[in-house]
């Protein structure tokens, strides 16, 4: 025979069977039972009110912990939309920079030489220079395309948001490939573009999925080349001091080389250096001060922000799932 139960412990396990009626009538006296239990071990077997709800909780909140959430459902809708936000917001922003910089900069083609890699940027070559005889300057608007494409995916889903994230990206890297030094600034939000179709897909693999140390390690190794091409390219052109060049290329090849080590806070910091190392680069390029190309510290930094970004946003997706497995 069950013990008796005061007053107000009885009305709370009554109020508590009335929320639980999303749950079986087998599932709800195991709930009731295991409450009951409860209720007999505190001082006075819950014979006040303000005592049930302080150690047992309102029984509406109560019944919520025993609510069912479908884990698939979790992990397939809310879960790209998630990695579609903290992918969407973040390319906008450098888009929203390159489009400044685009604008906004110093005339930079006479600060191109003529020898090595500065011969591939020279004017007149590519597509984007045909166009531009076209349509004069309002091949400027080209600029745009990543600042309007970067947010899409947030209003349009399905099969119709991923055809415009791959369109973006596909004309995004037309523009890279137009020739002349212009198109080489985008190079960075391209390629968040670009990740920004294939992560979710990638990632939705598994509720776990994350890139494996190999891709890690991959981009490393390219991130501390181009930071090194960029590097020395900038320094040939720099009339200021060369530390100027070399402490931050430093600081980006230390940072780019934790990369593989999944550490939260150094993939930040390479993130916030890179958006440094650019904004630097555009103070350098003033003709107040040292009148330098600003294309070299631009690629350094944004390539770095783009591969720090999608390390953050891996972690993120990783830590939210794990987190999401541990309720069930």
């Amino acid at each position: 025979m069950k013990s008796y139960l005061p007053r107000a412990a009885r009305n709370y396990l009554e109020q508590l069977r009335r929320a639980l009626d999303f749950l079986s009538e087998q599932e709800r006296k195991q709930v009731l039972e295991q409450t009951r239990e409860e209720i007999h071990r505190l001082p006075d077997r819950g014979r006040r009110k303000r005592e049930l709800i302080s150690m047992l909780g309102e029984p509406a909140a109560r019944a919520r912990k025993f609510e069912r959430t479908e884990p698939e459902d979790l992990e397939v809708r809310s879960g790209k939309h998630f990695l579609t936000r903290i992918l969407a917001w973040p390319i906008f922003a450098l888009a929203l920079l390159t489009v400044i910089v685009v604008l906004f900069a110093p005339p930079q083609q006479a600060l191109i030489g003529t020898q090595g890699l500065d011969q591939f940027l020279s004017p007149g070559q590519g597509w984007l220079a045909d166009l531009e005889e076209a349509i004069g300057s309002q091949l400027i608007w080209l600029a745009f395309i990543p600042v309007i494409f970067s947010l899409l995916p947030l209003w349009l889903n399905g099969a119709l948001g991923q055809i415009f994230q791959i369109l973006g990206a596909v004309a995004m890297s037309a523009v890279c490939l137009g020739g002349g030094i212009l198109p080489m600034y985008f190079i960075p939000v391209t390629l968040l573009l670009w990740a920004q179709v294939f992560t979710p897909m990638l990632m939705m693999r598994g509720s776990m999925a994350r890139p494996g140390p190999g891709w890690l390690v991959a981009a490393a190794v390219l991130l501390v080349a181009c930071i090194g091409l960029a590097t020395y390219q900038g320094m040939a052109s720099f009339a200021g001091p060369q530390w100027l060049v070399l402490a931050p290329a430093a600081v980006l090849v230390v940072l780019a080389g934790l990369l593989p080590t999944r550490w939260k806070a150094a993939h930040i910091a390479l993130v916030a250096a890179g958006l440094l190392v650019m904004a630097a680069g555009f103070i350098a390029a003033l003709p107040s001060t040292y009148n330098a190309v600003l294309l070299w510290p631009w690629l350094a930094g944004g390539l770095s922000f783009a591969l720090a970004h999608l390390a953050v946003a891996a972690g993120m997706w990783h830590e939210r799932a794990r987190k999401l497995l541990a309720l069930f």
